[in-house]
C-alpha cells in the first residue's frame, strides 16, 4: 500500500522518488503504477453524488477530470514538492498558464521578475496584457524596486527559482514575504532547481509549477507540466484544468513516474557535470563570462548556497565575438547537441536570442541579461571529461 502520510514526510527524496504515490499490493500486485488508458469511467451513486456535489476531482468520471494514472503521479510530486496536492497538465506552458489565469482576471496586475523565460515574459506581455491583466517586469531580488512594485498594487508576484537562462538564484523569502504584505500571492517556476534542489513552497510560496518535460522527466521524451500548492489554493487551478481540458496523458504520466525514480540520482550527476563544464568554461580565453551559481563569481552565489541544495545542472556563458562566435562553436560541437528544451540526460545547447528568446527585441535580452554571444547548456550525465573535451575542441576552431 501507498505510504501514509506521516510516514511520507519521514522518507528522503530519493526514496520518495520511487515509493510515494504507488505501491503494490495483495489487491493491486503491479509494482508500477498501470496505465489507465480509459478515457470515461463507469458510474455509479458515488459519482454521481461527487457531481452534484461540486466534487468531480475526487471520482472517477472522465480522464479530463481525474485518472487512477495521474493521480498517482501527481501523488508523488505533491510529496516530494511538500505540497497538499498537485496537478499534472499537458505542458510546462499550460501549467504556468493555468496557475496564472487560476489568479487573475481583467485589472488584475501582476509583479514578475525582468529575467524570465521567453515563453512565460510573451503570455504577460502578448497575451494577458490585451486582455486587461498588466505586468510590471522588475529586478525583484532589488527590495527597493520590488516593494516600489508592490506599493501599486498586485495580485501575483511570479519569478522562477534559478533565472532562464541567467541562473539569477531569487530571494524567495523576501519576495514572498514582501507579496503577502501587500496582498499578493507568489507564484514560483522551480523548473531549474527541481524539488531536489529546493522546496518553494517552505521559502513562502503559495504555488510552484515546473515544465515536468525537463528533469522531472529527465529524457527528453514526455511533454509535461505540475502546479503544486496548498489544497485550497489548488482548487481554481484544478477549475482552470477542467474547464480549459489542458491535462496529460495518462501514458504520458506513466512515462513521467519512470522518470522521477531516477530524478534523485541524475541531479547529482547533473550538478556534478555542471561544475566541471562551467569551471573549464571560466578559464578558457574565448570565453567572456561564464554565468554558474557554482562560481564565486556569480552574482547570486552566495544566496544560492542559502537557498538551493545545490546550484543546478544548467550553465550559461557569454563567448568572445557575439552571436556569430557563439553559433560557430555552436555548431562545432560534436558530442553535445544543439537543440532547444533541457534537463534531459543528454547535454543540449542552445542561443537563447534564436530560441527560447526570439521574441524578444535586442534592447529587451539585454535588460533580461542575455548578451550578444550567449549560449545557454543544460549539462546530461555523460562523463564529464568527454563534455569539456568537446567544449574545448569547439571553442578551439
Amino acid at each position: 500500500m501507498e505510504p501514509r502520510a506521516d510516514d511520507v514526510q519521514e522518507l528522503h527524496p530519493a526514496t520518495l522518488c520511487i515509493h510515494a504515490g504507488w505501491r503494490a499490493t495483495p489487491e493491486k500486485k503491479d509494482v508500477v503504477v498501470p496505465v489507465a488508458h480509459a478515457a470515461t469511467f463507469l458510474l455509479d451513486d458515488a459519482s454521481y453524488r461527487a457531481m452534484l456535489d461540486g466534487r468531480v476531482d475526487e471520482a472517477e468520471i472522465y480522464t479530463r477530470l481525474g485518472n487512477p494514472t495521474l493521480a498517482a503521479v501527481q501523488n508523488k510530486l505533491a510529496a516530494l514538492e511538500g505540497a497538499e496536492r498537485a496537478l499534472l497538465f499537458g505542458s510546462g506552458m499550460a501549467a504556468i498558464h493555468a496557475a496564472l489565469l487560476s489568479r487573475v482576471k481583467a485589472g488584475s496586475r501582476v509583479v514578475a521578475q525582468r529575467g524570465l523565460y521567453g515563453s512565460t515574459w510573451d503570455l504577460l506581455e502578448n497575451f494577458l496584457r490585451p486582455l486587461g491583466v498588466a505586468t510590471e517586469f522588475v529586478e525583484l531580488d532589488d527590495p527597493a524596486a520590488r516593494k516600489a512594485a508592490l506599493a501599486k498594487g498586485c495580485d501575483v508576484v511570479y519569478c522562477e527559482s534559478v533565472s532562464n537562462p541567467a541562473l539569477a538564484v531569487a530571494d524567495l523569502p523576501a519576495i514572498a514575504k514582501d507579496a503577502r504584505a501587500a496582498g499578493a500571492i507568489t507564484i514560483v517556476d522551480a523548473t531549474f532547481a527541481t524539488p531536489m534542489l529546493q522546496k518553494p513552497l517552505a521559502l513562502g510560496a503559495d504555488l510552484v509549477v515546473h515544465s515536468a518535460t525537463k528533469y522531472l522527466a529527465g529524457h527528453s521524451d514526455v511533454l509535461g507540466g505540475v502546479v503544486l500548492g496548498a489544497r485550497e489554493r489548488m482548487q481554481p487551478v484544478y477549475r482552470w484544468l477542467q474547464l480549459a481540458g489542458g491535462c496529460m496523458d495518462p501514458h504520458a504520466a506513466f512515462l513521467l513516474d519512470r522518470g522521477l525514480k531516477t530524478l534523485s540520482l541524475r541531479m547529482q550527476a547533473h550538478v556534478e557535470n555542471a561544475c566541471e563544464l562551467a569551471r573549464f568554461l571560466a578559464r578558457h580565453p574565448k570565453v567572456e563570462r561564464v554565468l554558474f551559481p557554482g562560481l564565486e563569481s556569480h552574482p547570486s552565489h552566495g544566496r544560492a548556497r542559502t537557498l538551493l541544495a545545490g546550484p543546478g545542472g544548467m550553465v550559461s556563458c557569454v563567448v568572445k565575438g557575439g552571436d556569430a562566435a557563439a553559433l560557430a562553436c555552436l555548431r562545432k560541437l560534436k558530442l553535445a547537441l544543439e537543440a532547444s528544451s533541457l534537463g534531459g540526460v543528454e547535454t543540449l545547447v542552445s542561443a537563447p536570442f534564436n530560441t527560447s528568446h526570439a521574441r524578444l527585441t535586442a534592447e529587451q535580452r539585454a535588460a533580461a541579461g542575455i548578451p550578444p554571444g550567449f549560449l545557454r547548456i543544460s549539462a546530461g550525465i555523460e562523463d564529464a571529461r568527454d563534455l569539456v573535451h568537446d567544449f574545448e575542441q569547439a571553442l578551439a576552431g
